[in-house]
Parts: C-alpha cells; sequence; structure tokens
C-alpha cells in the first residue's frame, strides 16, 4: 500500500488584520496555495490535523497557531486557515509589526489514526534513535508510555524525551528589528546572530511562569514523521509546547530544539520536564537503503545522488554565473559581478539568497520544470544545515562562503579536478568541517574520472573512506626523493611489512608526488592501507601530483612550509629514505618538531645502508654536546641499514613506549610535554577527536 504524504507544503500569510500596539495578538488569514488530495480529503472527512508553525519564529518565542473553534476552508487546492500570531518574549518589543503578508508561516499535518505508529519498539534504534548512547545497544534520556488512541481505540506507544543539559539564550544587546526581521523572513539562519548556546544544570535550574525557554531533546528520525505534543509532562504542569512540532522524516537529526512556555502560577525544575512525541508513518522518497549511520547523523547529498545526477545539475550552471543555489526545488543562478570579491557581489548574493527561499521565484524556472524531479525528491530529505546546496565551478572566496552561510546554507559542491589550495582557505575549511556550530560540507566533483569527494580533517577522500581514516591510529610519514635515482627498494620493503603488522590501524601520509611519494601510494593502496597525499603545485618542477591518493590535498606555489606542516601534524612516526635536499630539509623539521614538543616523541628511522644520512646524524649530536639543542634529541634518531632492523625499532617503540623512552634515557618530562603539547596542537589543526601520542602499550602487533 501506498502510504500518503501526511504533511503539506509550506503556507504563507494571506492577509494580517490591524491591531492595537498594546495588544500582543495578531489576528491572521493563513493560505496554503496547494495541498494534496489526500490532505483536502482528510480535513473533509474530519480527520485529526494540526497546524505546525515555522519553527525559526517559535525559536524566538513567537507563537503561531489557527484560531480556535474555526475550521479550515477548502477552495480547489487552496486551504484557507483563520489564524493569530502571540509575541511570548518580552525582549521582542515590536516583533508583530514585522510580519508582512507573504511570510512562510507554517505547514499542515494530518494526525491520521491509521498511520499512526503503535508499537514504538518495532522502531527504536532502526529508523528512530532517540537518547544518549551509554554502551552497546543501550541509550538513556527517554521513557516510553502508552495511552488510548482516542479516534481508534487502541493502545499506542509514545515517547517522553529528557531535556538536553543546555539551553540557547537571547542576547538583549544582540535584538534589533533587523536581525528579529531575518529570523522571521529568512527561517533559522539568523538565530545565532541573537543567541547564544549555554550548558546547563538542569537539576539546579527552574521554568518559571511566564518565561520562555528554548532547549533541545535528542532524536533523529528515518521513515517516520514524530509529532510533538502542545502538553508537556508533568500534566499538571501547564508548560506549553509552542507549535513548531513537526519532526520531519529523515532530515530531523542530531538535537532537535524546543521551545516552552510556562502559562501556570508555578515554577517547574528543567530536569523533571518531559516532551512528548507521537510517531506516524509516511512515504519514504529514497532509492538508497535505510542505514543506522545516516539515520542518527543525516543524510547528506552523496549519500542520495549518483555522480551521473550530480554531473547532471552542473548543466543547469549559465555561463555567466558566479554559482547556483538549490533549495526547496528551486535552482537560482548567482549572476557574476565585474568585481566578483567586491561587495556589490555580496549584495548579488545576498538577494539571490532571499530569492531561493520564495516556493515560485518570479521568472525563474523552477528544478521540476527542468527535468530534475527525482532528484528534488531524494534531496527533500536533506534538512537543516544540509538542506541548501551552492554548486559552482570553482570554490567560492572566504567572503562569499561567510555570505552563504549566514543565510544558512552549508553545502558547497564543486565541479573541479585536482585544485590547489592557500593555507588559510584549508585552515578554514578544516574549522568549517568539523567545528560543532558550523558544519559545513565541501564537496569536490572531478568530471575526468566521475569521481565525488568530500573535504574530511583536512583533505578530499571518498566518503565512504572516511571510517578508514578514522581507523588509522599510527600515520607514517614517508620521506624520499621524487628522482629515478634514488633506491626506493628499502622503503617498499619496509612499508610491505608495515602493512602486514599494522592492517587497517595504519597510514601513510607523504607527498603526494612522483618517486617514492608514488610507490609508496601504490604499495598502500595494494595492502588496503589508508593513503594520504600532501601535495604542492610544482609542475614546473616534473613533480606532478598524484590524483590516486585515498586522501589528496594541493597546496599552492610556494607553500613548501604549510605543506610541510600539515605532513607533520597529520602524521607521529617519520620515516626517511636515502634523498636529497628535500629529505635533508624533512629530516631537520622532523627533530625540530619534537625538539619544540609539537610532534610526540618518536623514533626517527634513518633508511641509510650506505651511510648518506651519517655526517648529519654526528651533526646533530654535536649539537647536542654543545647545549645547543635537548640532549635527548640524538638519541632519538635510529638510524636503520635495512627494513629488519627499521621493524625491530619500531616494534620495541610500539609495544611498549615508556619503556623504550626509558632505555633511550628520554626525559619523562619532556615525554609527558611533548604528549599534551602535540594533542592540543594537532586537535586544533585538524580538529580530530583521537590523537595517537603512544602513551599507552600495544601487545597486539604481529612483527
Amino acid at each position: 500500500m501506498t502510504i500518503a504524504q501526511i504533511i503539506s507544503s509550506d503556507g504563507y500569510i494571506g492577509k494580517l488584520n490591524k491591531r492595537k500596539k498594546e495588544e500582543t495578538l495578531l489576528d491572521a488569514q493563513f493560505y496554503f496555495p496547494h495541498v494534496s488530495d489526500y490532505i483536502q480529503g482528510a480535513i473533509k472527512e474530519n480527520k485529526p490535523f494540526i497546524f505546525s508553525a515555522r519553527s525559526g519564529n517559535a525559536q524566538i518565542g513567537i507563537k503561531t497557531d489557527r484560531s480556535i473553534g474555526e475550521k479550515p476552508v477548502i477552495e480547489g487546492s487552496k486551504l484557507l486557515m483563520e489564524g493569530r500570531i502571540q509575541n511570548l518574549n518580552p525582549l521582542l518589543d515590536q516583533a508583530l509589526d514585522l510580519f508582512k503578508k507573504g511570510d512562510e508561516i507554517g505547514r499542515v499535518a494530518i494526525l491520521d489514526p491509521e498511520l499512526r505508529i503503535s508499537d514504538v519498539r518495532h522502531y527504536l534504534h532502526k529508523r528512530l534513535f532517540v537518547g544518549t548512547r551509554v554502551e552497546q545497544g543501550f541509550y538513556k534520556g527517554f521513557d516510553i508510555g502508552e495511552e488510548i488512541d482516542p479516534d481508534t481505540g487502541k493502545p499506542c506507544d509514545y515517547i517522553s524525551v529528557h531535556l538536553e543539559p543546555y539551553q540557547y539564550r537571547f542576547e538583549p544587546d544582540a535584538i534589533n528589528p533587523s536581525s528579529i526581521g531575518s529570523v522571521i523572513k529568512k527561517g533559522r539562519s539568523g538565530l545565532n546572530k541573537i543567541r547564544s548556546r549555554v550548558q546547563l544544570d538542569l537539576e539546579n535550574n527552574f521554568l518559571a511562569p511566564e518565561q520562555l525557554f528554548v532547549g533541545a531533546v535528542k532524536i533523529s528520525l528515518g521513515d517516520i514523521i514524530g509529532i510533538v505534543d502542545t502538553i508537556v509532562e508533568p500534566d499538571q504542569s501547564r508548560i506549553e509546547h509552542l507549535p513548531a512540532r513537526i519532526l520531519d522524516p529523515f532530515r530531523t537529526f542530531r538535537d532537535r530544539q524546543v521551545e516552552l512556555y510556562n502559562w501556570g502560577d508555578q515554577s517547574i525544575c528543567l530536569a523533571d520536564i518531559r516532551v512528548r512525541i507521537r510517531f506516524f508513518r509516511t512515504r519514504n522518497p529514497l532509492t538508497v537503503p535505510l542505514e543506522k549511520t545516516k539515520i542518527k547523523n543525516g543524510y547528506r547529498l552523496y549519500d542520495l545522488l549518483t555522480t551521473s545526477e550530480i554531473h547532471h545539475l552542473f548543466t543547469s550552471i549559465e555561463p555567466d554565473s558566479l554559482g547556483m543555489i538549490i533549495n526547496k526545488g528551486n535552482f537560482i543562478q548567482i549572476p557574476e559581478a565585474s568585481d566578483s570579491k567586491g561587495e556589490a557581489q555580496l549584495e548579488v548574493i545576498k538577494n539571490c539568497i532571499f530569492e531561493s527561499t520564495f516556493r515560485k521565484p518570479p521568472s525563474k524556472k523552477t528544478a521540476t520544470e527542468n527535468g530534475y524531479q527525482k532528484t528534488i525528491e531524494k534531496l527533500s530529505v536533506l534538512g537543516g544545515v544540509n538542506s541548501r546546496i551552492f554548486i559552482g565551478h570553482e570554490f567560492p572566496t572566504p567572503e562569499v562562503i561567510d555570505a552563504l552561510r549566514r543565510s544558512g546554507l552549508r553545502t558547497f559542491l564543486i565541479k573541479t579536478h585536482n585544485p590547489s589550495f592557500e593555507d588559510y582557505y584549508i585552515s578554514k575549511m578544516i574549522q568549517l568541517t568539523h567545528t560543532r556550530h558550523s558544519d559545513c560540507e565541501f564537496l569536490r566533483y572531478d568530471a575526468q574520472i566521475d569521481k565525488l569527494y568530500t573535504f574530511y580533517h583536512g583533505c578530499f577522500m571518498e566518503p565512504n573512506d572516511k571510517p578508514r581514516f578514522d581507523a588509522v591510529r599510527y600515520w607514517f610519514a614517508f620521506y624520499g626523493s621524487h628522482t629515478k635515482d634514488a633506491d626506493n627498494r628499502l622503503m617498499i620493503d619496509l612499508l610491505k611489512h608495515l602493512a602486514a603488522a599494522f592492517g587497517n590501524t595504519m597510514g601513510i601520509v607523504h607527498g603526494g608526488g612522483p618517486g617514492l611519494m608514488k610507490e609508496s601510494n601504490d604499495i598502500a593502496r595494494q595492502y588496503n592501507i589508508m593513503s594520504i597525499g600532501v601535495a604542492i603545485d610544482l609542475e614546473g618542477e616534473n613533480q606532478k601530483s598524484l590524483t590516486t591518493c585515498d586522501g589528496l590535498i594541493k597546496y599552492r606555489e610556494g607553500l613548501r612550509l604549510s605543506r610541510q606542516d600539515h605532513i607533520q601534524k597529520l602524521s607521529n612516526l617519520p620515516i626517511i629514505n636515502t634523498g636529497g635536499y628535500g629529505s635533508a630539509e624533512e629530516l631537520s623539521i622532523s627533530i625540530t618538531s619534537m625538539k619544540l614538543h609539537e610532534n610526540p616523541l618518536a623514533p626517527v628511522i634513518l633508511l641509510d645502508p650506505a651511510g648518506l644520512w651519517e655526517n648529519a646524524r654526528q651533526q646533530i649530536i654535536k649539537i647536542s654536546q654543545k647545549n645547543y639543542g635537548p640532549k635527548f634529541t640524538p638519541r632519538l634518531v635510529k638510524p636503520c641499514k635495512d627494513a629488519k632492523e627499521a621493524l625491530g625499532e619500531l616494534s620495541l617503540f610500539l609495544s611498549h613506549p615508556d619503556n623504550w623512552y626509558k632505555k633511550n634515557k628520554i626525559p619523562k618530562q619532556n615525554v609527558e610535554l611533548a604528549r599534551e603539547k602535540s594533542m592540543r596542537i594537532r586537535r586544533k589543526r585538524f580538529q580530530q577527536c583521537d590523537v595517537e601520542i603512544f602513551d599507552r602499550p600495544n601487545d597486539r602487533l604481529s612483527f
């Protein structure tokens, strides 16, 4: 059977009645230009339904609801509803004056008893994730209740969810008519300008009478719809959830904000409050299988579209456009100004962003009219920060990125082959991709090889390689010559033995170029070892960058030291082959980083059967003897004549690092300082949670 879609498309303010300035209520008429035959029939049959206000309005304390006792009017495919708008936030003052005819206002949802899910347990942690994970298969922070459905007389489950320990607190000095108008016109994207997220001890905080509280519950949905109840537990508290009550299928993930108002005369402890949610079946627009991690963390563009569909999207970009915004089935071209880096270009972008929010942009064809019906249907499950997409042929300037981000756009899809970047641009992408409140997605489509890459912790990789990247504990940096005259057989032999010993807990980082870099990359792919190339634009020096690495990032010409710093901070075990001037520089940088405690202290392996590096090693010893550098530095440098000797040194170190430090007389205070400092620097640089600092033994290695 086909499950009907119980939620209408967006509705708008059709008419506003005049009000006196002292009144906090505004009477209005809500207009839904097109509702489905199912919704029309359900309303005519008097099936239960709700009006759900736009969430951005509710999150600033605006209560938008239909007028009590007034029934909707159906005129063809149109739906008219008498409603009212009320300001419950004392900080907003004249917020009601900012509403205008044509503003998006909310949606209608049919609470069809035939589509209600009676047994929630069947969906828990399969299509529905709720609460906080405590251990494998066990979540806390919610309770399952049972009630008798008044329309069917059958027992049905509902879920009561605990509040998360934080709130969104309004900043009075940031509130003005412009910032409030931005929320009303554009939605939630303007909220960060007027409020801050702060941690909260729920046990010791209360919701007082006539007070608004904006917090969150933790919930992720699959192909079902959640409806938040107006009544909040405890039932007698007279706390009401404002009417932004629809939890969309697929599009609701991570934390869902809730807006509570206390109409009672008693303060209620926040730890006692429970938000009640019921669930209904809906039509599944996806053509991909449901996966737990995607339901829990949210679907991304690359989860939904094939590379063929992505390639087809770019054919809609007009030649004189900076790019295109996709939102709600609309394809909005961004005209390129004469100066694409000037303020006029930013103003053009702002106008296009606003236009993309229109249901039917004036004199523009919608995506469905351009033959993208199936693509848009798939993208409809994208929610929150993923729902708006910018596509273009070049990565936008930081100013353009910021202008789009302020509108709520977070997904950037660029069609380009092996681009190079400035250091600051890579740092910006890292911060925007992994910082909790930015959560951007930078995607690169390479039409030459028909592959889609996503930016992850400092490099571009295929989306399904992200778990492989996260599984790596030991990152080996392989340094050596790119010339054909260098003998790389010893390094390749070592890499094969390491791959056999470490498996997927090992990854390699290299310069992403020819010679040793290419050979090590080829061996890594042969053994299914994660290979990251940190390249630089040196095509003029006969060092063409690789494109076959699992992860790749390329720096602009002249940024040699920035590129080297990237390799240093990503890796933790340097392996240096016989090589040229560049390898000598990399040796010096490696030991200097350890001297400054920017890298965890580890053996610096010199693969040196012919004694090429012996003079350099003696120089390091002389520097130490003259107190020009730490005494322990020479004891980190380990020359090895063959792979067996190198494996032996690595085995001693990794099996029990503390014993190795003691045997080599590395002072404990330096070890601990390097562990603390290197972890702090690396987490800040690449936003990685887990960083290997050699603070625990590994007795599972099989050398």
